[in-house]
């Protein structure tokens, strides 16, 4: 019984675990932050934006498989890692600068 409920508990937690170990593209420094943009129509699809950042990422040297937004703003890659298979990595949105974390235990690598 005390391990079913220990198994659930990993469970539940477990999400929370691999979002506080992905990389924060979130500007959080002090100050005045100034944007400006005009949007026309409906916001992007998660397809669209998909689509969107596949394309920034190949114009900065990138060559992607799939891309996602995260929920700190980053966008997660799934990159060719030259054996056959693919690895997550993570990039700024603005500044496409690689966030690494290389010691996190959620970071994934497939290989064939």
């Amino acid at each position: 019984m005390m391990l079913r409920a220990l198994l659930l508990a990993a469970m539940l937690l477990a999400p929370a675990g691999a979002l506080a170990a992905a990389p924060d593209c979130e500007d959080n420094s002090p100050g005045l932050h100034i944007s400006l943009g005009v949007h026309i129509g409906e916001p992007y699809t998660a397809d669209e934006q998909e689509i969107f950042d596949k394309m920034y990422l190949r114009q900065h040297g990138i060559i992607a498989r799939e891309a996602k937004r995260t929920a700190k703003g980053c966008i997660e890659a799934w990159v060719p890692n030259g054996k056959g298979g693919f690895t997550t990595e993570y990039y700024d949105p603005k500044t496409f600068e690689q966030k690494r974390f290389e010691d996190s235990p959620f970071r994934l690598h497939f290989d064939q």
